[in-house]
């Protein structure tokens, strides 16, 4: 009987272990049901991005990149980056008519917008208030830690044109330069100076052209020119203005003077002698410069007065072509400390968005060291955002060299304005395109620089 009592009890010890094993796996297998049934899937918000740079080569990859970048790091948030272009505009001023529009009904349809000085100058002219930022952009002086990500010279030289508002990140930083197409120079056997150029070294480039053209019977033009949404040829207008005046705080300085005022009127003559050779490509008015970007190096034009950004334009192109054009600095009256750059903020946040606390972090997230070094690699330009890497220095090829002899040239001297405030003072600042319409008149030939000074005169409060 004890065997018998022995075997029974084992029996219900073992019955016992079986039933408490499988009531404590029940347990664990309804605890983890419980976790996975009870998790309600995150929100998701979309920022709605208007953005810029494509077809620009590496420079369209750099928004595509940071939008993925930012969704991994920001589950939560989804980017829908649309290119402007997509978003059926072609120009800055079609950006500033649509941010124009969403200030006034109230619609915002974009949270982050383009926010670079040409389309900020269209949207101020629209609405008559060069303040404006001030009122419907969102200031980054007021999110903790932004400050910080930018340059020092960025907060003490830069903010002007925004009327202090710190808009965005000053992601873009970029020289202009008077491209010219080296296959062309050399076959009209001219050396043309990369650096230290005179204006009349450069009178003197146009007329070994017009000269050859004539024994050639050929009808290369000097200059290239686009329609009135943007007149390239303003940037080396607007630079021999600079050396006539000479100094940078006095060009700086929003004050209509008497040296101002000869400095004008020389810059116009200055037009009307280069006019004798027709420098203009024939047909500027009706001509889209997106459309028509590739007329620089397919030996239509000999000259190109463009920015650092030409080289990612027409690297999408034609990489080989590319590599036919040579960066040469602006052309002056006399030799000046001082170069036509900037840094400017490409991207801004439309205040009371619906998505405006998720568009901040996106710019944020634009601000980091990571982002400055990517965007040097990719650019071959300089950027006001703090990294490791302030500038192409490499000089690998003759866009970095370019670039790095600049920077050493004139160590951080640089000026940029997309408004006539320096150069027919504050109360003037929306006469640009005035400005730019009679530059284009005197080098078509149809006034001349006294006549085109004396209409500016006119037009001033």
């Amino acid at each position: 009987m004890r065997s018998y009592d022995k075997w029974i009890l084992t029996a219900m010890l073992v019955l016992a272990l079986i039933i408490s094993g499988c009531s404590s796996n029940s347990v664990k297998i309804e605890k983890r049901a419980d976790v996975e049934t009870s998790a309600a899937p995150q929100e998701q918000v979309t920022v709605n991005w208007l953005a810029r740079w494509k077809n620009e080569h590496l420079r369209e990859d750099f928004v595509v990149e940071s939008a993925k970048e930012f969704e991994v790091t920001n589950p939560g948030i989804k980017v829908n980056y649309k290119f402007f272009q997509d978003a059926g505009m072609n120009s800055d001023p079609d950006i500033a008519k649509k941010i124009v529009e969403m200030i006034n009904t109230g619609n915002y349809e974009w949270d982050v917008v383009i926010a670079n000085t040409g389309t900020y100058g269209d949207v101020a002219e629209m609405l008559n208030d060069p303040c404006w930022g001030k009122k419907y952009l969102v200031d980054f002086k007021e999110v903790p830690g932004f400050v910080e990500t930018q340059k020092d010279f960025i907060m003490t030289d830069y903010l002007d044109e925004y009327c202090g508002a710190l808009v965005g990140p000053y992601i873009e930083g970029f020289f202009i330069m008077v491209w010219y197409n080296k296959e062309l120079a050399d076959k009209i056997e001219i050396d043309i100076k990369q650096h230290g150029m005179t204006w009349d070294d450069f009178v003197g480039y146009v007329k070994a052209l017009d000269e050859y053209n004539k024994a050639h019977g050929t009808n290369i033009a000097a200059l290239y020119e686009s329609n009135p949404d943007w007149r390239v040829n303003e940037y080396m207008f607007a630079h021999l203005f600079k050396s006539a005046v000479g100094d940078l705080d006095r060009v700086k300085d929003e004050k209509l003077t008497d040296e101002k005022k000869a400095a004008l009127l020389k810059t116009f003559k200055a037009m009307e002698e280069l006019s004798q050779y027709k420098p203009l490509l024939p047909g500027h008015d009706t001509r889209a410069w997106y459309d028509t970007r590739s007329m620089s190096f397919d030996g239509t034009v000999l000259f190109t007065v463009n920015g650092a950004w030409m080289y990612n334009h027409w690297m999408d192109i034609d990489e080989t072509l590319t590599y036919n054009m040579m960066p040469a600095e602006l052309p002056v009256f006399q030799p000046v400390d001082f170069y036509m750059g900037s840094f400017i903020p490409q991207y801004a946040v439309m205040k009371g968005s619906p998505h405006e606390e998720e568009a901040i972090k996106l710019l944020q997230f634009l601000s980091r060291p990571q982002t400055a070094e990517k965007w040097v690699r990719y650019t071959k330009a300089p950027t006001g955002i703090i990294g490791h890497l302030s500038t192409s220095d490499i000089g690998d090829d003759q866009f970095e060299q370019f670039q790095a002899e600049v920077n050493n040239r004139f160590n951080g001297g640089y000026h940029f304005s997309d408004n006539a405030g320096y150069m027919l003072g504050e109360e003037n600042i929306l006469l640009d395109s005035k400005v730019d319409e009679l530059m284009i008149d005197v080098l078509d030939g149809e006034i001349t620089g006294q006549e085109a000074y004396d209409r500016i005169m006119a037009e001033i409060k």
